[in-house]
């Protein structure tokens, strides 16, 4: 588990549909999708047994129409910020101890014509050594 899939599955939980977090699906396989992506671990420190850091993570919400993908964005990322994290610290190698968001913006228009709004998730973590 990584901290892409413990946020995807506290949207999923939030009952949003269709997250996927390794790649963006093709338009015939899912038409409206919400793809979670993470970056590198950051560290920031060391102690004797464990390491603080960061981990960016990107919320993309792919929708047919502007308005949809703008609504579901600011939706899914009020979801996340509100969201208690105790049941989705745990990922894997790494404890998520706290989260910042930052607010929906929109991306790109991807090749199939689709809008796509995203919003990042800063995952302040700890991993044991």
């Amino acid at each position: 588990m990584s901290c892409a899939d413990s946020i995807a599955k506290l949207l999923v939980d939030s009952h949003f549909t269709s997250c996927f977090t390794k790649v963006l699906p093709s338009t015939l396989d899912c038409t409206e999708p919400i793809v979670v992506t993470e970056g590198a671990f950051e560290r920031e420190s060391r102690l004797a047994e464990e390491e603080r850091g960061r981990v960016a993570v990107t919320v993309m919400v792919v929708r047919e129409v502007m308005a949809n993908a703008e609504s579901d964005a600011v939706a899914a990322e009020l979801a996340v910020r509100r969201a208690d994290w105790e049941p989705y610290a745990d990922a894997g190698a790494c404890r998520i101890v706290g989260i910042d968001t930052s607010a929906p913006a929109f991306k790109e228009r991807d090749s199939s014509g689709r809008y796509v709004w995203a919003f990042d998730v800063t995952c302040t973590v700890v991993r044991s050594l």
